[in-house]
C-alpha cells in the first residue's frame, strides 16, 4: 500500500469541489470532513506505517478480505444511521467520510477488498 502516487489533474481538483460542495451543504460537515481526512493520515503515519497497527484481513481459505477504512468507515455510518432511526450527526458523518476520503484519495489499491491469500499455499 503505497500513499506515494502521482497525482492526476483529477486528483488535483477533486478535493477543492469535494469541500465547496460539503460546504455549501453544511459547514459542520465539512469541519468533520477535514478533520477525519487529517487525522487518519496522522494515524496512518504514527501508528500503521511504523508497524504498530496492521492492516485488518478476513481469511477466506484460499482468498482473504481486506478491510480498509472505506469499508469500516460506511458499515459505521450504515449502523449509526439505522440505530439513530435515520438522524446521523453532521460533524460524526463528516469525519468518518474524511476517514473514507483518507483511503479512497490517498492510496492505489482502495478497490482490492479480495485478494488471494498467499499464506494458503505454503500452508499446504
Amino acid at each position: 500500500m503505497s500513499s506515494n502516487i502521482p497525482r492526476s489533474s483529477v486528483k488535483k481538483v477533486l478535493p477543492a469541489v469535494v469541500l465547496a460542495t460539503t460546504f455549501y451543504y453544511s459547514s459542520i460537515i465539512t469541519l468533520g470532513l477535514i478533520l477525519g481526512y487529517f487525522g487518519c493520515k496522522l494515524f496512518y503515519k504514527k501508528f500503521v506505517e511504523n508497524g504498530k497497527v496492521d492492516v485488518i484481513f478476513i481469511d477466506c481459505g484460499k482468498w482473504k478480505i481486506h478491510l480498509h477504512h472505506w469499508i469500516m468507515g460506511a458499515i459505521v455510518l450504515l449502523f449509526v444511521w439505522v440505530l439513530d432511526y435515520f438522524y446521523l450527526p453532521k460533524f460524526f458523518a463528516g469525519a468518518i467520510l474524511g476517514i473514507m476520503a483518507h483511503d479512497i484519495y490517498d492510496f492505489n489499491d482502495w478497490h482490492k477488498v479480495i485478494v488471494k491469500n498467499e499464506n494458503h499455499e505454503s500452508n499446504k
